[in-house]
């Protein structure tokens, strides 16, 4: 009995300080920079994205990873300042949150990238937009009406403001609690990317 008390002693002691040292193995300047001085009232892991971003669509499944490991702080936020033509970026931006008001941002999103890095057929009008809703079996008359609505382009011009006050000019760009900067470049030598990056939005969610 004593020497199971003192096993699960030691045991204790190795994992608070195994807990620590994962802790301090983010560091600042290097994994996450410090942008704000206060932060959200509740957790979120927001990334700033846009669908003309090569950089996006590839680290799509390190998105997928994050949400899966924090559903209800994380989000994704398009952004209009890429644009291959004229303000299709900004359309874009509304037609990602008409997306999300018809409950089918997972399949537009990945239709919409397949169409820009896969198939080669970089969506460059409205019309193209529409047609990608269609193909998804959402009418054409739904997407007009939603495009249309003012809430829809509140939703856009809010995605937009967020992103320049929380001075985002580069995507994808993962921003935790409005205060924190993840670091892709602090994980160059990473033997798996995926796992520490999304460690590392977890250990600033609850910093």
């Amino acid at each position: 009995m004593m020497m199971s008390k003192w096993v699960l002693g030691l045991l204790s002691m190795v994992l608070v300080t195994f807990s620590s040292v994962q802790a301090q193995s983010f560091e600042e300047g290097v994994h996450y920079e410090v942008i704000a001085d206060d932060k959200t009232s509740k957790p979120e892991i927001v990334e700033f994205f846009s669908f003309y971003c090569v950089h996006c669509y590839r680290f799509e499944p390190i998105a997928k990873a994050i949400k899966q490991a924090h559903p209800d702080a994380f989000e994704k936020a398009h952004v209009s300042f890429i644009s291959p033509r004229g303000d299709i970026g900004e359309t874009m931006t509304k037609a990602f949150a008409a997306a999300q008001r018809l409950d089918a941002e997972e399949k537009i999103s990945a239709s919409i990238f397949d169409y820009n890095f896969n198939k080669n057929s970089m969506l460059t009008s409205k019309q193209d937009i529409r047609n990608v809703f269609i193909v998804n079996d959402i009418s054409g008359d739904e997407f007009d009406k939603a495009m249309a609505s003012f809430s829809i382009r509140a939703a856009a011009s809010k995605m937009d403001r967020r992103a320049s006050s929380l001075g985002v000019n580069a995507t994808p760009t993962f921003i935790v609690n409005g205060k924190y900067k993840m670091l892709p470049q602090g994980f160059r030598d990473s033997d798996d990317f995926v796992a520490d990056f999304t460690e590392l939005a977890g250990y600033l969610v609850e910093k």
